[in-house]
């Protein structure tokens, strides 16, 4: 017999596996247009952790994504337009199938304001520039003044002599005196100086995070103790917490 024709009989594809491939194909084809299918058409997006941001300026930026398949919505350039805002930290968008965008903000807090070219400029605890206003109010946080900055650009960093240190302070002062501040203020020779609504103006310097709080702590004990005597300082240095001045007023 040829051994050719044993030679093309084996070389034959085993005919049983034509029916499982076809219904394999069959398979993907189906489950890929399910997916592609109007089911996965994003028809809500949830809109989290928003304070001072309105909920339909988000809602602007990421509602192009509104109908359109849940699988093709690139997240990393929808997040990039959401943080593109100077106000907004950090933007977490997550899928929540079958037609949900799940989009949790976190905005940066404003610590501080800084007098700024005829305006009021609202700073984070990192420096950057998040917002701006024409006047500036009692319900304002803490009013940074000394720094003159080159340039201030919303949504950029401040550059600006003091600026850290005036930002560490305000960082750290507990609720119940930065309610009675007037101003927080920077000098090249002084360093860090508050000024409280009372007239009274307290010395802090310059100094890390633990020397601002433990000055801070003796400020507190010395200047609420005074209140309580009914005495009013005109001058409280800290900068040596073991040895505090107190200058009483005439």
């Amino acid at each position: 017999m040829d051994k050719n024709h044993f030679s093309r009989k084996e070389n034959r594809p085993p005919l049983k596996w034509i029916p499982i491939a076809l219904i394999l194909l069959f398979l993907a084809a189906t489950g890929f247009g399910f997916l592609k299918s109007s089911f996965f058409l994003v028809d809500n997006i949830d809109i989290l952790g928003l304070t001072t941001i309105k909920h339909d300026e988000i809602m602007a930026v990421a509602n192009y994504t509104r109908n359109s398949n849940i699988f093709d919505v690139d997240l990393v350039t929808l997040t990039k337009r959401i943080e593109a805002d100077p106000r907004i930290d950090k933007a977490l968008i997550k899928r929540r199938f079958p037609s949900t965008l799940s989009v949790e903000v976190t905005e940066r807090t404003k610590i501080a304001v800084m007098p700024y070219s005829g305006h009021y400029v609202f700073i984070d605890p990192q420096g950057f520039a998040v917002g701006i206003t024409e006047s500036y109010t009692e319900k304002d946080p803490p009013l940074i003044t000394g720094i003159k900055p080159q340039q201030v650009l919303i949504g950029k960093k401040i550059e600006g002599n003091g600026l850290a240190f005036a930002l560490l302070v305000t960082s750290i002062l507990p609720p119940h005196i930065i309610k009675d501040i007037s101003e927080i203020n920077f000098k090249e020779d002084i360093g860090i100086s508050v000024y409280m609504q009372c007239g009274t103006l307290v010395i802090l310097g310059l100094g890390t995070r633990d020397e601002y709080l433990t000055r801070l702590d003796v400020f507190d004990s010395l200047f609420y103790k005074l209140d309580d005597d009914k005495k009013h300082a005109s001058y409280i240095d800290v900068r040596f917490p073991k040895r505090p001045v107190i200058k009483g007023r005439k």
